[in-house]
């Protein structure tokens, strides 16, 4: 019985530990902008979404949505990769950003 306690306990520690060092891989990225002065910045993953403000003619609302292309041969090796798009869509239409 102490033997499972002690192995629970070692796998929450080991958890924790690793939880405290993803977060403080994702937070320390900085940039300088100078010799002395530093600057944070978050890390960015993928890219941003455009602005869609008159880009759907007279449709209302215009909003930003990501789009994965129809793949119609699918090769080996294809199956964990996609592209991702940004379109403008309005209703059930996409439109060019």
């Amino acid at each position: 019985m102490a033997s499972t306690m002690a192995q629970h306990h070692s796998c929450r520690l080991k958890l924790a530990a690793f939880i405290l060092l993803l977060i403080f891989c994702l937070s320390s990225g900085y940039e300088t902008a100078g010799e002395s002065q530093q600057q944070w910045k978050r890390p960015i993953l993928g890219s941003k979404p455009p602005k869609c403000d008159n880009k759907c003619y007279n449709c209302n609302p215009c909003v930003a949505a990501l789009v994965a292309p129809n793949h119609k041969v699918v090769t080996e090796g294809d199956e964990s990769y996609y592209l991702l798009s940004w379109k403008c869509k309005c209703g059930n239409k996409y439109y060019q950003p």
